[in-house]
């Protein structure tokens, strides 16, 4: 889990007066009761496709960075 998000479940848990544990069980069960919603993105690559392979390292970290800097205020 990343640091930051851990900051921020300690600060919401402490003003709700609750723990961490209550907190994921809670958003487990609300994500678990939602209908899934299924969705197909368009092709809209361009160009070959060898010049649109992209390694899963990359892709993780660039979801990575994305996380940490959306967890940070």
């Amino acid at each position: 889990m990343p640091e930051a998000l851990m900051q921020r479940v300690k600060i919401v848990a402490a003003k709700r007066k609750t723990t961490f544990r209550a907190l994921v069980v809670d958003a487990l069960e609300r994500t678990l009761d939602e209908p899934r919603q299924l969705f197909e993105l368009e092709d809209a690559s361009v160009g070959t496709e060898e010049a649109n392979t992209v390694s899963n390292d990359t892709i993780n970290q660039w979801i990575d960075t994305q996380r940490e800097s959306h967890f940070n205020p």
